[in-house]
């Protein structure tokens, strides 16, 4: 892995609400427009979450991303 930068939604849910529930947990990811507003109206989409890896991170933090995440979507949704 490089450097993979993955925006996304999860529907239902704010971007705003997992970006708070991952903080809690000790992962930062951006939430909002990202500079891309025009587009994100266009498309009707209210932001996104936007989470970034590079050639420091383990495979075992995406893992913790992705555990994390799953749990804050239970919770959510």
């Amino acid at each position: 892995m490089i450097n993979t930068c993955v925006s996304f939604i999860i529907e239902g849910i704010h971007p705003c609400d997992i970006g708070q529930m991952l903080d809690a947990r000790g992962i930062a990811v951006r939430t909002g427009h990202h500079c891309t507003q025009p587009l994100m109206d266009r498309f009707k989409v209210e932001g996104t979450a936007r989470a970034s890896f590079a050639i420091y991170n383990t495979f075992e933090e995406v893992d913790i991303f992705i555990n994390a995440l799953k749990r804050a979507i239970k919770m959510l949704l």
